[in-house]
C-alpha cells in the first residue's frame, strides 16, 4: 500500500482490513460450524447415497466429522483394487484440527479419495471413530489391505475394526526412520527398496544378507520389525504396487493452501475436486479404445521379452509372479504356448470397461447458500475448544515478507562472522578470529572484584556482589 498507492497506514490497519475482507468473503469460524448441518443436508440431497456424519459433545461443540461420496465408495468396492491408504494432515486455519483420509487408486493408477474426516486431534478416539464409519460404508472386506505410516497404534485400530484386513507399513516412512537413526546412504537405500519390493522370500533374504554385510545396524533394525508389514514377499495380503502412502501425501500436498481456510470451504474444496476429477476421467475412459487402460497396456508392452528361455512344468503350469498385470515371465510363457493376447490375464481393475464404470457416477455441485434447503430440526454445532497445541504439529514457515523486507542476517557474537551463531562457532574453542571484546565469565568478575580490594582486610567478593 505504501509503495504502490502512496498511502501511509500502519501494519495493523492493513491487517484489520484484510481480516474484515476475509470475513465478508468467508464468514467467521463460528459460521463455518453452525452452517455445516445445512451444508451436509444439501450435499446429500444433490449427491445420492452421500454419507455425512457429525458428532458433538454434550455442549453441542464439534468433535468429529465423516464424509464419503456414494459414487467413490461404490467404485472402490466394485471396480478398484481392495487397497486403502490412510493418513492424517494438520489443519492450519483458525481451527487447528486434523484431517483424516482414506485413499485408493483406480485402474489408471489415479488417486481416488474414498472417505475423509475432520477431528480435533489425531488420537485413539478419532481414528477409532473414523474406521468405524469407514467400515459401515465399505463393509468388513475379506481381502482388504490398509497401508499407513509407522504409527503402531493404527495396527490396533485396524485389527479391532477390520479383523479380516491386512495392514502394511509405508516403505517411505520406514526408510526415513532408518535415515534418522543411521544417516543417509545410497547403497543402503537401494538395498532396502530391493528387499521391500522383492516378490519372493529368496530374493528378500538375498537383499537382507547384502544389507548385513553393508550396514549391520540397519540390518538389525529391520530384523526387529515384522517383515509381514513392510516386505511384499512376506505380506499376507496383496499390496500390488502400493509400497508407500504417497497417494495420501499427494492429497495433503494438493490441499496445502486450502487447509488454512474454514472447514466448510475445505469440505467444499474436496467436493469440487471430485466433481472435476470424475468429469475428466469420464471423458478419458470414453475415448479409450484398448482393452486394457493405457497405463496398464504400456506396462504390458514394456514387460514383453522374446529372449527369455521358458522351463515349463506342464502346459498349464509354470512359475511366475503376478502384480495384477502380466509380468515378463507370464508374457513369455503365453507366447511360447501360442497365446497371442496376454491382457486377459490382467486384473479386472485394469480394464477400460472397469474404468468407465469407476467414474460413471458424477459428483454433483451445490447451489448457492441462499438457495439451500433448510429443514427444521437441524442439529446445533458450535466451535470446539482447543486446549493446547497438538504434538507433532509443525510451525508455519511460509510467511510472505513485506515489500522491501530483507532476510534476517545471523551474526556470531563471538567472532562477528555471518552465517552462524555463537553456539556452533568454530572459533569458540580456539579463541581465534574474535574481534569483539568477550564478556567476562562470572568467576572472572568475582576474581577481578576481589583483586581490586586493597589492604590486608579479609574480603570475599561473593558476599558483596550478586551476579545473575
Amino acid at each position: 500500500m505504501n509503495a504502490q498507492l502512496k498511502i501511509s497506514i500502519s501494519y495493523h490497519q492493513v491487517w484489520r482490513a484484510k481480516q474484515y475482507a476475509l470475513f465478508l468473503l468467508r464468514g467467521t469460524k463460528e459460521d463455518s460450524f453452525t452452517k455445516h448441518p445445512a451444508y451436509s443436508h444439501n450435499l446429500v440431497k444433490h449427491n445420492p447415497d452421500m454419507v455425512t456424519c457429525i458428532q458433538t459433545d454434550v455442549n453441542d461443540r464439534f468433535e468429529f466429522l465423516y464424509i464419503a461420496f456414494g459414487c467413490t465408495v461404490r467404485s472402490f468396492v466394485n471396480c478398484c483394487k481392495l487397497t486403502l491408504v490412510v493418513d492424517g494432515a494438520h489443519l492450519k486455519g483458525n481451527f487447528k484440527g486434523t484431517m483424516l483420509l482414506a485413499i485408493t487408486k483406480g485402474g489408471q493408477n489415479q488417486i481416488l479419495p474414498v472417505a475423509y474426516g475432520i477431528c480435533k486431534s489425531e488420537s485413539t478416539n478419532s481414528w477409532t471413530w473414523f474406521f468405524q464409519k469407514l467400515r459401515d460404508c465399505i463393509g468388513n472386506m475379506e481381502d482388504l489391505t490398509i497401508i499407513s505410516d509407522t504409527d503402531p497404534s493404527i495396527v490396533t485400530y485396524v485389527a479391532n475394526i477390520f479383523p479380516h484386513a491386512h495392514h502394511g507399513v509405508c516403505g517411505v516412512h520406514l526408510y526415513f526412520n532408518i535415515v534418522s537413526r543411521y544417516g543417509k546412504s545410497k547403497t543402503v537405500k537401494a538395498i532396502f527398496w530391493k528387499a521391500c519390493r522383492a516378490y519372493t522370500v529368496d530374493a528378500f533374504n538375498a537383499a537382507m544378507d547384502r544389507m548385513r554385510r553393508t550396514k549391520e545396524e540397519v540390518w538389525e533394525y529391520l530384523r526387529s520389525i515384522n517383515p509381514e508389514t513392510w516386505s511384499r514377499a512376506h505380506f499376507r495380503g496383496n499390496r500390488y504396487n502400493l509400497m508407500s502412502s504417497n497417494s495420501a501425501e499427494s492429497i495433503n500436498a494438493s490441499s496445502r493452501h486450502v487447509r488454512k481456510v474454514l472447514i466448510l470451504l475445505l469440505i467444499d474444496f474436496f467436493r469440487a475436486t471430485m466433481q472435476q476429477w470424475c468429469f475428466q476421467r469420464q471423458n478419458f475412459a470414453a475415448e479409450a479404445t484398448t482393452t486394457l487402460i493405457s497405463w496398464a497396456n504400456n506396462i504390458v508392452k514394456e514387460n514383453t521379452c522374446t529372449n527369455w528361455d521358458v522351463h515349463m512344468i506342464s502346459r498349464h503350469r509354470c512359475e511366475w509372479q503376478l502384480d495384477g498385470i502380466p509380468c515378463g515371465h507370464v508374457i513369455r510363457v503365453l507366447t511360447v504356448n501360442n497365446y497371442d493376447y496376454c491382457s486377459i490375464y490382467a486384473l479386472k481393475a485394469y480394464y477400460t470397461d472397469t474404468l468407465r464404470k469407476t467414474y460413471e457416477e458424477p459428483a454433483n455441485p451445490l447451489p448457492k447458500p441462499s438457495e439451500w434447503e433448510i429443514p427444521d430440526g437441524l442439529m446445533t454445532v458450535r466451535p470446539p475448544i482447543m486446549d493446547k497445541r497438538q504434538p507433532g504439529r509443525p510451525r508455519n514457515t511460509e510467511r510472505i515478507p513485506s515489500q522491501g523486507e530483507g532476510p534476517i542476517r545471523k551474526e556470531c557474537y563471538t567472532c562477528s562472522q555471518a552465517g552462524h551463531t555463537k553456539n556452533n562457532c568454530s572459533g569458540r574453542a580456539s579463541g581465534s578470529g574474535s574481534s569483539r571484546t568477550r564478556n567476562p565469565t562470572r568467576q572472572e568478575m568475582v576474581n577481578n572484584i576481589g583483586a581490586s580490594v586493597s589492604g590486608s582486610q579479609s574480603y570475599n567478593a561473593n558476599y558483596c556482589l550478586k551476579l545473575p
